[in-house]
């Protein structure tokens, strides 16, 4: 029997939107209405959907909302997001709370039927659009909310939509996968919040700790620390490790941990940057934990890094205040060579620092007796400490 005769798989980019607290039993049936019509009529307005041939569009009610498949470009789920929030402000303006139209909408690329019902009439049915509607249950009033694949998409086309679509934190799926959430936001559009809903907030680190002590040597850690803005006290890190994998297993991917002094409510504003030894960006794949004063998140390298590999090197940066004016660095796994150096402006109420070394269990330090290289250019001084062999557990401190 031919189970293909009535199905058509595609692939679109999907639209899916429904209206935030239409289901509340206090609303009259008379205004429901109005709200979906509204929606409708919004939506039927906008640009992005009215200059798309109707046979590049797959169309399906919801009840509360709507599901758009388009079958061209990836851009258009997007646009048609920004437009409908402009559309629904103006409408919403000066309307009581009970009146104005709120929406979350969810964006996915993915695969779909398309199957005949029972009138013989075209309907879609499949995975694509059940992931939409997945991203879209995760959002709040006013989020659009996207998955991986359409985002990184969109991500790479230009700057202007890596600087509006942005990593929230991974998500629980069903049967317990998880799935890094996206939003998009930006003037009169989005919810910059992120959304509670599905929140994967665990740390890996300990397991992290088990598998680098299997599987990685780092022959030379370089870090640069680097103030910014002396009032702030803004610090640039900007660490560079170069990895050996002692397995016989590829090393995919790497967690970062990143914990800071003051709150920082959105891993975003952190400025974050990956990238290998050829300077190619290590893609952000997961965010599990994304607390003010914690972040930890995933990056995937370009190639996986093979037991024969040499000169494999990866580099993490990121900008954050430093208000207690100390850094520390503990060591979890051995590393034989560690290059430290920390550039500031002379004259500008920095003290010169001194490197501590740190005993775990009591929290004591004592001076080291490794001597700094000092070098200046221009109003720029820079203190470079270089340490070896050093092993796991040991901690290195300076105060400025």
């Amino acid at each position: 029997m031919d189970f293909t005769a009535s199905l058509k798989l595609i692939h679109a980019n999907f639209f899916f939107v429904d209206i935030v607290g239409l289901s509340d039993t206090s609303m009259s049936t008379k205004t429901q209405i109005k709200k979906i019509e509204t929606l409708n009529k919004c939506i039927s307005d906008c640009t992005s959907f009215k200059s798309v041939p109707l046979d590049s569009l797959l169309l399906l009610p919801t009840g509360d909302g709507c599901c758009i498949g388009f079958m061209q470009g990836p851009e258009l789920p997007l646009l048609l997001a920004v437009e409908l929030h402009i559309k629904l402000a103006a409408y919403n303006k000066g309307k009581i709370p009970s009146e104005t139209v709120r929406v979350r909408i969810g964006l996915h690329s993915g695969n779909c039927f398309l199957v005949n019902d029972l009138l013989g009439q075209r309907n879609t049915w499949g995975p694509g659009i059940i992931y939409a509607r997945r991203v879209m249950d995760f959002g709040d009033d006013g989020h659009i909310l996207l998955s991986p694949s359409l985002a990184e998409d969109l991500r790479s086309l230009s700057d202007e939509y890596r600087g509006i679509i942005k990593p929230v934190h991974d998500v629980i799926l069903k049967h317990g996968t998880t799935m890094l959430l996206y939003s998009a936001y930006g003037d009169g559009f989005g919810n910059s919040k992120h959304p509670d809903k599905g929140a994967s907030v665990r740390s890996k680190y300990g397991e992290e700790v088990l598998r680098l002590q299997k599987t990685t040597l780092y022959p030379s850690i370089d870090l640069i620390l680097t103030v910014l803005d002396v009032e702030k006290m803004v610090v640039q890190h900007k660490r560079t490790y170069e990895v050996v994998n002692v397995s016989n297993e590829p090393i995919k991917n790497v967690l970062h941990g990143i914990a800071m002094d003051v709150n920082i409510p959105d891993i975003n504003d952190l400025n974050i940057e990956v990238y290998d030894e050829k300077h190619r960006e290590c893609k952000i794949t997961g965010i599990n934990v994304d607390k003010p004063d914690c972040k930890e998140f995933t990056t995937e390298f370009n190639e996986p890094i093979t037991k024969s590999d040499e000169g494999k090197k990866y580099t993490l940066q990121y900008e954050v205040e430093e208000p207690e004016r100390y850094f520390e660095n503990a060591f979890l796994i051995d590393c034989q060579k560690f290059n430290m150096s920390f550039k500031y402006p002379s004259g500008k109420d920095i003290k010169r620092p001194n490197l501590l070394e740190v005993n775990q269990e009591t929290e004591e330090s004592t001076p080291s007796a490794i001597e700094p290289i000092i070098t200046q250019e221009g109003e720029i001084e820079t203190i470079k400490w270089e340490i070896e062999d050093i092993s796991k557990g040991k901690t290195f401190r300076i105060d400025w």
